[in-house]
């Protein structure tokens, strides 16, 4: 069970002990399926350089509320609030959207202006109220009150999709799921030589690789995640990446260190 004290997870692992943790046969034939050159070396420079990301994160991951629970209806909600959106017009609703919807019947139950007050301020707000109403509705007339633990259940509610699903498990049930989003799709493409296809999130290829990389140990899986998601927002951002600062840069193709990785 992943601490609540602790909301990255595990960020402290060696190259040695993570090896034990990943599919690195499975994610090297994912690459070499995906064509990608020199992939076992690929991957094994990159999986050196984790434990310093996971480290990076420790001292620079995004401190949000909603990193502090394993809650399932906290998770499930809360990611639903974070579709197109930013993460700090969430967090300034954060408190008071579960003091006043704590549970999936409180917001069965709401009257809709009230649940429409609540999410306005982060826009698109007949989506997010649909989709909030189809998700409490799922956990409380087909699941006992429960946010279901499967992964084509938690995507019936409308817009929500495997990245949200996955979410859920990862961050309330502590499955070892991979989270493809823009951030994270970016990073692959980019440490990797990964091509992406045009929509990465629906790619069972993508998914494939992805799900080998990340540790089965539940702690280690969330603070993989995490720090994608972080490293693709502060670092490794659409333009201007910041690769001096980058910890994962000795073994990234685009920051150009690729000496002994084939490389020209």
């Amino acid at each position: 069970m992943v601490s609540e004290a602790l909301p990255f997870g595990q960020t402290s692992v060696t190259a040695v002990e993570l090896r034990s943790h990943v599919d690195a046969a499975a994610a090297t034939e994912a690459l070499v399926a995906a064509d990608v050159d020199h992939a076992r070396e690929r991957f094994d420079a990159v999986l050196e350089t984790v434990p310093e990301l996971l480290e990076w994160l420790s001292v620079h991951g995004r401190e949000y509320p909603w990193r502090y629970t394993t809650d399932p209806w906290r998770v499930f909600a809360t990611e639903i609030l974070l579709q197109r959106t930013r993460g700090d017009a969430v967090a300034e609703i954060y408190n008071p959207f579960f003091s006043a919807f704590p549970t999936p019947n409180a917001v069965r139950e709401a009257d809709e202006a009230d649940l429409r007050d609540l999410v306005r301020s982060l826009g698109f707000v007949n989506h997010r109220v649909r989709t909030l109403r189809e998700a409490a509705d799922l956990c409380v007339v087909e699941n006992e009150g429960q946010v279901p633990t499967d992964l084509e259940a938690l995507q019936r509610p409308w817009r929500v999709g495997p990245y949200t699903a996955r979410a859920c498990l990862l961050f309330a049930f502590q499955e070892p799921l991979a989270l493809v989003d823009a951030n994270t799709a970016r990073i692959t493409e980019r440490v990797f030589g990964y091509p992406l296809p045009e929509q990465p999130h629906k790619s069972e290829a993508v998914y494939r690789f992805l799900d080998a990389l990340v540790p089965d140990e539940p702690a280690l899986a969330r603070a993989f995640n995490l720090a994608l998601l972080d490293l693709g927002a502060l670092r490794c951002t659409n333009s201007n990446p910041d690769c001096s600062a980058c910890p994962i840069q000795p073994s990234c193709l685009y920051g150009s260190v690729g000496e002994g990785l084939g490389v020209d």
